[in-house]
């Protein structure tokens, strides 16, 4: 009889650890077998008893790419993955270093997992104000002046920090400390619709492939529609982007997401054959010698006003654009600290940026659209 009851009890508590770890094992095994349509930046492998992703940033070209194996809790950790850094799902403590994340956090009813981010100032995702303000969220810093003793007093599951290759990335210090650093490379996707796919690379982490994957959907639909739609356009204005800055000049590559914008919304982006994926460091005088006929200017920094180019280079008032009153910029959705939503919901929300963007080059073509991130840089004449 004591045998039989120890036979019982046995089963039953493997029947009991089954059904507790059974409903996110279905959705990591959903989530898991993802479509990459867009993305370049990661992939995704399902194992049988977890799921491995890499990411390949292009400065590790010929080195050994970062590996995350993520495993469920109570599960063992399989092996043959020595050189993947574990993390275990689904995540319940999450750090975030930068706002790009927050707006799918929201959308996926996340926001409740965050327990920190790097800056308040910067966050405009409503419900992330609304912790803020309540005393529910932490900030840690950024860069130089993270505060990684606070990071791992809140012994977080998942810190999501963006990393680009240069002294300013802060994960290498994370990953020495031992904490559980993920790093996300989407600013360098070439295309927005890729950019926005790294929404499913954040499901995997919490077992919201369904939702990821519906999102993507929907928004893809309306991006491709939008796109096809200012494709037939006759005429494609040429497009200036950005502004000068401490003596340089930093433009979007011409296989960046934001020249892929530029394309998609019918435009003809200046550099538009160059093949790099993020940011080119030009000479003042030669961005202004190439773009000085430029039938649109976008993307013009802190700028608000036409003043405010000609107070940062009175050569400006040359440029077409900007004698024709079409520059914009994309900083209608700014927070009294400077936090831009552009940066925040528009990563998520590609088809609305490229509206707006189809809305500046074309206006017959969506005569009814409401600028959303853009507005136009005031002028005397126009208030």
């Amino acid at each position: 009889m004591a045998t039989m009851n120890r036979k019982t009890l046995a089963v039953a508590a493997a029947l009991l650890a089954a059904i507790l770890v059974a409903p996110f094992s279905a959705a990591a095994r959903a989530a898991a077998r993802i479509d990459i349509e867009y993305a370049r930046g990661f992939a995704v492998r399902q194992l049988a008893a977890a799921t491995l992703v890499t990411v390949s940033p292009p400065w590790l070209a010929g080195g050994p790419p970062k590996q995350y194996l993520l495993v469920e809790r109570g599960r063992p950790v399989p092996p043959g993955f020595s050189q993947a850094k574990v993390i275990r799902v689904p995540v319940r403590r999450l750090v975030s270093l930068s706002t790009t994340r927050l707006a799918y956090l929201d959308a996926a009813g996340l926001t409740d997992r965050l327990v920190a981010v790097s800056d308040f100032r910067y966050v405009n995702t409503g419900s992330v104000r609304q912790m803020i303000d309540s005393g529910r969220l932490h900030q840690v810093g950024h860069s130089l002046n993270l505060r990684i003793e606070a990071i791992m007093d809140l012994e977080p599951d998942l810190i999501l920090a963006t990393a680009s290759g240069t002294a300013y990335d802060v994960h290498p210090k994370l990953e020495e400390a031992g904490l559980p650093v993920v790093i996300m490379c989407d600013h360098l996707e070439s295309h927005p619709l890729g950019r926005c796919e790294w929404i499913k690379f954040m499901a995997l982490f919490f077992g919201t492939g369904d939702h990821a994957r519906r999102l993507f959907s929907q928004t893809k639909a309306r991006y491709l529609k939008l796109a096809a739609m200012a494709g037939r356009a006759a005429n494609k204005p040429s497009v200036l982007t950005n502004a000068p800055f401490r003596g340089n000049w930093w433009v979007p590559g011409g296989n960046s997401f934001m020249a892929r914008y530029i394309a998609d919304a019918g435009g003809a982006y200046l550099w538009a054959d160059d093949r790099h994926t993020g940011s080119l460091a030009k000479d003042v005088e030669a961005v202004f010698e190439k773009g000085i006929n430029a039938d649109v200017w976008i993307n013009t920094g802190a700028w608000k006003k036409v003043a405010d180019a000609l107070a940062a280079d009175p050569r400006l008032a040359q440029i077409k654009a900007l004698k024709q009153g079409r520059m914009f910029n994309n900083n209608r959705r700014l927070n009294r600290w400077g936090g831009n939503d552009f940066w925040e919901s528009g990563i998520i929300c590609p088809d609305r940026v490229l509206a707006d963007l189809i809305r500046i080059f074309h206006p017959r073509l969506l005569p009814r659209h409401r600028l959303y991130y853009y507005r136009r840089l005031k002028t005397g004449k126009r208030p």
